[in-house]
């Protein structure tokens, strides 16, 4: 969560006007000082959380943020590897395996818009408002476009990454999200809760050829092969001949033992 201290000045900015009154040490000279420190210490503030915001929340592959137009507030991950076990008599219980489960990861994010502006062709659609009604619109297309994206992104199959300062975690993909507004943070200002699960990738190859016989593929074909039936008229005619002089010599040897 990119929570980067604020610099304070080193010497307040308070302007030497009629109603104001005077502090002790305050001269022209100290008043351009504290403007400068003021400024510069913004400066450093915005590169700070610039480069903070390059380092939590949702990538691609290629190192892009797919959801620049919120904040980072939280990410969390859960893994576990359960032991596989087995009930016995007397009430024993076998333990034989530990198997891994997926990696469950969840990233809380608050769309303030403070990294998506209105492009060009964008901001031609707000050119007959006033300056005072803009600021509300612009806001409110960033909110919807924010959405949107985040549903495109839950329903697609692509895979991304959850970047940290200290690691990164590949191979996620996104399963669902849940967002709440309320008054603490803003009822402009909506939460989101992002949930995401590892995927296990995994590949098979086949070789049709290999070098030793005994580096082919296993192909379980049962004990007899399946064969097609042959139905023709000589072999029909051979077996209704057998069975016949069965028939008689079974006819015999009865009339003989009678």
């Amino acid at each position: 969560m990119p929570m980067v201290p604020v610099t304070l000045p080193s010497a307040w900015d308070i302007p030497v006007t009629a109603g104001v009154p005077a502090l002790l040490g305050q001269s022209v000279s100290t008043g351009v000082r504290a403007a400068a420190s003021v400024s510069v210490g913004t400066v450093l503030d915005d590169l700070m959380i610039s480069q903070a915001a390059g380092q939590w929340g949702i990538f691609t592959s290629g190192g892009t943020c797919v959801l620049s137009a919120a904040r980072v507030m939280s990410v969390s991950a859960e893994s576990s590897s359960p032991i596989a076990t087995a009930p016995l008599e007397d009430g024993a219980f076998l333990s034989y395996s530990k198997v891994q489960t997926p990696r469950q990861h969840r990233v809380l994010m608050v769309c303030d818009g403070s990294e998506t502006g209105l492009s060009a062709t964008d901001t031609t659609l707000f050119s007959g408002l006033d300056v005072t009604r803009l600021i509300g619109v612009e806001a409110l297309y960033v909110r919807k476009t924010f959405f949107n994206m985040l549903a495109a992104l839950e329903a697609d199959l692509a895979l991304y990454a959850v970047i940290t300062p200290e690691r990164k975690y590949s191979n996620v993909s996104i399963t669902g999200h849940r967002w709440v507004r309320d008054a603490r943070h803003g009822i402009t200002m909506p939460v989101v809760e992002i949930t995401l699960q590892e995927v296990r990738l995994t590949g098979t190859q086949t070789f049709t050829k290999t070098q030793a016989p005994q580096g082919s593929r296993i192909v379980c074909t049962g004990l007899v092969s399946a064969r097609p039936l042959q139905a023709s008229g000589s072999s029909l005619s051979s077996s209704s001949g057998i069975g016949q002089n069965i028939m008689a010599d079974i006819a015999n040897l009865l009339r003989n033992s009678l």
